[in-house]
């Protein structure tokens, strides 16, 4: 790959990327992404012209991942007169369907992907809310470095 972007990953906006491919083993310590449509952002050291850019086919593999949970999101429902009728809270997803939930991933897109605010623990932490067919999953997951790579840009972002 031509561009290389290590441990940037704050640098990096994958809010609307849709998942190719996703590739996870606890046993072998691997969570790789392959993502169509995430942003460079203008400080991003492999960014040289300054300016937020798209990027196809992005390879994005985190090291050493421990996933901390697999949630089914929430949500409330309310009336024609704004009047709350149920809440339906998160559910975990078992640690046995991770690789069947993940498996779900490929060909959805992100909704959210950031570092969470609080640092809780001496490892890095990312959490990412992914839409899969009428139903949100939020993956949380620690981390000991992650690599970003891509072959070339393509166009600028016009806001």
């Amino acid at each position: 790959m031509k561009y290389n972007s290590v441990d940037e990953i704050d640098t990096i906006s994958f809010r609307d990327a849709a998942i190719v491919r996703c590739v996870f083993s606890a046993k072998q310590g691997i969570l790789e992404f392959e993502l169509d449509g995430a942003m460079v952002r203008e400080n991003n050291s492999a960014n040289e012209l300054f300016s937020d850019r798209y990027v196809r086919d992005m390879q994005v593999r985190f090291v050493n991942p421990e996933v901390e949970a697999i949630l089914l999101e929430g949500h409330k429902y309310y009336d024609a007169n704004d009047v709350l009728v149920e809440i339906v809270p998160d559910r975990p997803v078992d640690e046995s369907r991770y690789d069947e939930v993940m498996k779900s991933f490929e060909g959805k897109v992100i909704f959210f992907a950031a570092t969470p605010r609080e640092k809780s623990s001496e490892r890095k932490c990312f959490q990412m809310i992914i839409d899969v067919e009428e139903e949100s999953y939020v993956l949380s997951f620690y981390y000991d470095k992650v690599i970003a790579q891509w072959e070339h840009f393509m166009n600028k972002v016009m806001n």
